[in-house]
């Protein structure tokens, strides 16, 4: 998972992030500096979370249109 969240950063991917209560925040995210923690922009507000409340975690990564 924390492949995925360096990635999501770096590429300013969406991702969406599934907590153990079945909550979820879509946003785009950035690592705290002591990588256990993420900063997540979703819809609603800015929130710090601690990546073990993470339950999983997927990217939204764009299709680009290699034909034209």
């Amino acid at each position: 998972m924390i492949k995925d969240l360096l990635l999501a950063e770096a590429k300013q991917y969406e991702v969406c992030l599934v907590f153990e209560d079945n909550s979820k925040y879509i946003g785009k995210i950035e690592m705290s500096s002591d990588k256990k923690r993420v900063k997540c922009k979703h819809q609603d507000a800015i929130e710090w979370v601690p990546l073990e409340e993470i339950a999983h975690c997927s990217l939204s990564v764009p299709f680009l249109d290699v034909g034209k």
